[in-house]
Parts: C-alpha cells; sequence; structure tokens
C-alpha cells in the first residue's frame, strides 16, 4: 500500500518531524530565545547551500524570491539577459518587464537546456547580470550551472543569478565552489517544508551592487534584512512555525551529509526513469533533473486520464504540464520525504493505471 501521496514537485510530501516541528513552537519572534535559533539556522542553511557568504530568510514564495534578486541585484537601466527554457525561466523575463529593465532572451526549446555553444553565439557586452534557472520544473530539465556560470565569469563582469528553487537540498549544488553570485530557493521543494519561505544566498560581490542600487524596493529590501540580521531578527514578522519546521528539515538532510541526500535523489530518479521506459512511458527532457521526472504517454493518450485516475483511486498527487504543455507530460518530483520503495511502489501503480488506459483507448 502507497502510504506517501504527494508526488508534486511542490509542495512536497513533507517529513513527519518536519510536521510536528512546525507545529511545536510558538515562540515570540523578538525574543531572545528565537534570535539565537534564528542565527544558527541561517548557518545551517549555509551548508546546504554550501556558500560561506550572505543569506537571508524571507516568508515568502519561491516568486518571492526571484522578485527580491532581481530588484536587489539589478539596476535601473541595467542589461540583463535570462535564458527561457521554460515557465519559470520566463519568468525572470516577466519580472524584468515590471520593472521595466532592459532584459534580452535566449530561448530554448521545451525538453532542452541551454549550454556552452548556446553561450558562444551571445554577445556579453554590457550585460550586467545573467538569469538562470538550474532547474526548470515544467519541463524536469537540468541546466550545467557549474559549466555556464565559469563560462559567463570568463567572458563578462555580470553578475550570475539563479533560480535554485527546484534544486537545493535535493541535488548537486555549490554555490560557493560554482561562483555563482545569487541563488534562490523556497521552502516546499528540496527543503521539503511547507510552503511559505523563501531563502536568498548572495555573494560578497553581489552584495557590493544592491547596496548601491537605486531600485525603488520597501519589503523586498535586503538592506534592511542586513541590518535586522546584525540582531538576529529579521524585518518582518516571519513565519515562525515554519522556521522550526525548516530547521528539522535541515537536520534530516545534513544528518549523513548533503552528499548523502544528493545520491539519494538520483538514486530514486534514476530508477525511476529506466522503470518508466520499460513500463512503456517516454521521458520527456533530454537533460532529465534529478528532482522531477516528465513522463509522456505514447498513443495520443493524455497525460491528465493517469494523474486523474491516481488522484480518484489511490488519493496520490502528481503534477500534469503547464500552459500548452498541460496533457503532454505528468510531472513526479523525487524531493521531499520520499524513499526509493515510496517510488517502486508509485511506477507499479503507474503501470498498472497506463495498461488500463491503453485497453480502453
Amino acid at each position: 500500500m502507497l502510504k506517501k501521496k504527494i508526488f508534486t514537485p511542490g509542495p512536497t510530501q513533507v517529513h513527519p518531524d518536519v510536521l510536528k516541528a512546525t507545529i511545536s513552537f510558538d515562540t515570540y519572534h523578538r525574543s531572545a530565545e528565537f534570535k539565537s535559533f534564528h542565527i544558527k539556522l541561517v548557518e545551517k542553511l549555509k551548508s546546504v547551500f554550501l556558500t560561506k557568504q550572505n543569506l537571508h530568510i524571507l516568508t515568502t514564495s519561491g516568486t518571492g524570491a526571484l522578485e527580491t534578486a532581481f530588484i536587489n541585484f539589478c539596476r535601473p537601466g541595467d542589461n540583463v539577459l535570462y535564458i527561457n527554457q521554460g515557465r519559470f525561466g520566463a519568468r525572470w523575463g516577466a519580472i524584468a518587464a515590471a520593472y521595466g529593465v532592459n532584459a534580452a532572451e535566449l530561448k530554448i526549446p521545451y525538453s532542452e537546456a541551454a549550454g556552452i555553444e548556446e553561450m558562444k553565439n551571445l554577445n556579453f557586452d554590457g550585460i550586467n547580470a545573467v538569469l538562470l534557472t538550474h532547474t526548470e520544473t515544467s519541463t524536469a530539465t537540468l541546466t550545467d550551472i557549474q559549466a555556464l556560470s565559469e563560462y559567463i565569469k570568463a567572458n563578462s563582469n555580470a553578475l550570475v543569478i539563479v533560480d535554485a528553487v527546484t534544486s537545493v537540498g535535493a541535488i548537486e549544488f555549490k554555490m560557493d565552489d560554482w561562483n555563482i553570485d545569487v541563488a534562490v530557493s523556497a521552502s516546499q521543494k528540496g527543503l521539503m517544508t511547507q510552503p511559505g519561505l523563501a531563502i536568498i544566498a548572495y555573494s560578497n560581490i553581489a552584495k557590493k551592487v544592491m547596496m548601491d542600487n537605486p531600485m525603488k524596493r520597501y519589503f523586498f529590501d535586503l538592506r534592511k534584512e542586513i541590518k535586522s540580521f546584525d540582531e538576529g531578527q529579521t524585518t518582518w514578522t516571519p513565519a515562525v512555525g515554519l522556521f522550526y519546521g525548516i530547521d528539522k528539515a535541515c537536520d534530516i538532510i545534513l544528518a549523513g551529509g548533503i552528499e548523502t541526500k544528493w545520491n539519494q535523489t538520483k538514486e530514486i530518479a534514476e530508477w525511476f526513469r529506466k522503470d518508466s521506459v520499460n513500463n512503456g512511458f517516454g521521458i520527456f527532457s533530454k537533460r532529465p533533473s534529478d528532482s522531477l521526472t516528465a513522463i509522456t504517454l505514447p498513443g495520443g493518450i493524455p497525460a491528465g486520464m493517469l494523474i486523474r485516475a491516481m488522484k480518484d483511486k489511490y488519493g496520490v498527487h502528481m503534477a500534469n504540464g503547464q500552459a500548452e504543455m498541460k496533457d503532454t507530460i505528468a510531472r513526479v518530483s523525487h524531493m521531499g520525504d520520499i524513499q526509493l520503495d515510496d517510488i517502486k511502489k508509485l511506477s507499479s501503480l503507474l503501470k498498472e493505471e497506463f495498461q488500463i488506459l491503453t485497453s480502453s483507448a
């Protein structure tokens, strides 16, 4: 019997101990106790991001973190480049448009990822920031951020700003070693906590840009967060319960070393992809991420039919594609409180339901 029910790429299945921690504390957020706890939590998250530089926890969504990154590290009149490989890569462009910043787009076909060859065709003169997406959640596609960051740094002075929402805590991500200037994530994916928190980490080089940035900002002004954190506080009222929840999640992730968690996710992803192909499904992405897998159904069977069958019969939640890909793919998460045995049971049910759909088509 499949006990885990949430296989969506966000929110992901939350560990029972994380849920317990979330509801077990009602500490006043201006107390000395919370201040001490907050400082230690930031250090744990730095260990997950693999950075020794700057990090803040924000009470907002992943998209809030993207906007925070943009308005703090991109200035009015800047020229930025964003890579659009799907709905979340495109979101960088939408944010730039909202703030009237000049944004050039590198559009990559869905299921593919930008590489060095695509970079070689670009002119980086006058580009102040490059906006990247590590795992494009809408297509389950991974970008080699390490290679792109290295190339960008070798050919420009642009800041490297990365959406790592569907990466941090689940798959290999090394902020400092990969020379990333800004990285954002959120609580509800690889950090396997309920939605409501975002994390933004940034280099000391990016900090200098941010401190002198004339871009208008208020709630998402990181200069305020710096000042508050000097006293162990958050600027605004935090989601206190979620802070304790993500603290427990960090303990679970770091217990055996961050590499152990990455390897666990990789093992689950590789097993699921192989078994899915054996069961007659296709793998949508040409460069799949280990965070999640997007499967396709042959014979023109809409993916939504399989997703609905899994929900109606077993209470299992998966995700369909977005926009024009709504019925093209079904997305299955390998993040959160998911073990290999869970994914094996899920795959068995998917095979059974697929056979039923095929026979009735």
